[in-house]
């Protein structure tokens, strides 16, 4: 059994935790007892030698259970990239651990695919219209479910940086704190409205996670959720606005560091509740952890799903909002994918970097919205600046680096973009992209001329086949300039044949 058992360690800005999980039924083996910091400006603790020695406790634990396998992951949302190698390297040199650092839409991504495969009645509730509200240290999230898939989700910004803005202002008007929380938390949902406002249709559970107050109060020892209906919510609502920190600890049994977020988390839900007309609420205690240590039973095939989903579901959300073609993203996506596969023993890269090239089939175009000229460098600044759900921060500047380069310019030495990226890096982005290119020149009039294609490599050409019936000329031309990256990169000359005939 011990070779099933992962430990799956989890620090973030408060707290550290350790959970000892077989991955073969994901059930939890043991869980260590958490440990609250004490909160710098940089929202991370400075007292390195807790971490440490807390670490150090950690493996002789593991050791006990005959663990061999674990990690370490970290939140980063409260830190620059910088700050978070030193505090990796100061780790490390204590204990040998390094930290795995996770960004906003990890998170997001390790929260949800928790979600869906812990909580018992999932399928049940999320037959209609449910939402998932993720009541993070740092960043709170919405996400939106329907017919048992992930939809969408939105980021609100109500982390501990806007709490300290929430108490400055409170500090101006010290007669109605509740109203100001009030106000100020309605101005961050006030964005969503347009989006959030059900149009004749209810939703008729929430999803609260990460809810701890509430958690500690109502879910029972060794239960994952519990349900609160909108009474006794209401009740809950009206007590915890109108008392006294001190009671509300006691009350709630709580932490210092938790009863100062009860009063905000508390009007937003309230305020979520109204918006989507909710029906009624669902806790679940189910975390990050959970969620990392169901990739890692993928990873590992001890379960057999396909994870992609939530992230596929992402970039779609991502074309579609920037208006790009359905119809020409398809073809390419499918044509992309079906040279990757033909290619394998050309490219060596692995499932990864497979699911990196159909993102980026995705949302390759999506810069046409500001601009057709030059629409490639507008994909890639808005990819930087918008992060796709459950990708590093490595894979979504790789996609957008590819973007980049899947038109007209190619990845140069001299380059910038691509004089930043690893080594390793800038050898997935050229090879990636130089596969892109050969999809996108075959679909380059957008009239989804050609119906198959077959690939023939040789030592010194790959020769593809394009099944149409219609005159491929502009499609022949685009594939003759786009096939030069190919050759730089592969050493092997394209060359596209056209048969009239299906095969």
């Amino acid at each position: 059994m011990a070779n099933k058992l992962f430990g799956v360690i989890y620090l973030t800005p408060r707290q550290i935790k350790l959970s000892i999980i077989d991955l073969k039924t994901l059930k939890l083996i043991e869980s260590s007892t958490a440990i609250y910091f004490q909160v710098t400006d940089e929202h991370y603790p400075k007292n390195i030698e807790l971490v440490a020695n807390k670490l150090k406790g950690f493996q002789q634990l593991l050791k006990d259970y005959g663990v061999k396998n674990y990690r370490l992951w970290g939140n980063q949302q409260a830190l620059d990239d910088v700050s978070a190698r030193y505090l990796d390297e100061q780790i490390f040199v204590r204990t040998g651990i390094r930290v795995h650092w996770l960004n906003i839409s990890q998170l997001t991504y390790y929260k949800a695919i928790g979600i869906i495969n812990h909580l018992d009645n999932f399928k049940e509730i999320t037959s209609e219209q449910t939402f998932l509200l993720s009541l993070g240290s740092e960043r709170v999230s919405l996400s939106r479910f329907q017919h048992h898939k992930f939809v969408s989700t939105w980021d609100i910004d109500l982390g501990s940086e806007h709490l300290d803005d929430l108490s400055d202002i409170i500090d101006l008007s010290p007669s109605a704190p509740v109203e100001v929380v009030d106000d100020y938390i309605g101005s961050k949902l006030e964005n969503l409205r347009h989006i959030l406002t059900p149009s004749g249709q209810v939703a008729p559970h929430l999803i609260l996670q990460d809810a701890r107050a509430l958690n500690q109060k109502l879910i029972s020892a060794g239960q994952d959720t519990a349900l609160l209906s909108l009474d006794h919510f209401n009740k809950l609502f009206k007590m915890v606005i109108h008392s006294s920190e001190q009671f509300l600890i006691s009350y709630f049994d709580i932490d210092e560091h938790i009863v100062e977020r009860l009063i905000p988390n508390f009007i937003l839900i309230e305020k979520i509740v109204r918006l989507l007309n909710v029906k009624q609420l669902v806790l679940s205690n189910i975390t990050v952890s959970d969620g990392l240590a169901i990739e890692q039973a993928q990873k590992m095939h001890l379960i057999k799903q396909d994870l992609s989903n939530i992230i596929l579901t992402s970039a779609e959300n991502m074309a579609n909002r920037y208006l790009t073609s359905h119809s020409h993203r398809q073809v390419v996506t499918s044509l992309a994918l079906h040279l990757f596969d033909q290619l394998k023993r050309l490219h060596h890269l692995g499932k990864r970097e497979r699911l990196l090239l159909q993102i980026t089939a995705t949302v390759d175009d999506i810069g046409n919205y500001i601009s057709q000229h030059g629409h490639y460098r507008h994909s890639a600044y808005i990819l930087e600046a918008n992060k796709l759900i459950g990708l590093s921060d490595e894979e979504n500047q790789l996609i957008a680096e590819i973007s980049r380069y899947h038109s007209s310019e190619a990845p140069e030495a001299d380059e910038p973009h691509f004089q930043r990226l690893e080594p390793a890096v800038q050898m997935k982005v050229a090879k990636l992209a130089a596969i892109l290119r050969l999809a996108d020149a075959l679909d380059d009039s957008r009239e989804e001329k050609i119906q198959k294609i077959s690939v023939s490599l040789q030592t010194d050409q790959l020769i593809i086949y394009a099944y149409a019936t219609q005159n491929i000329a502009l499609e022949k031309w685009s594939f003759k300039n786009k096939a030069a990256l190919f050759t730089e990169v592969f050493g092997i000359q394209p060359i596209l044949k056209q048969r009239r005939r299906l095969q």
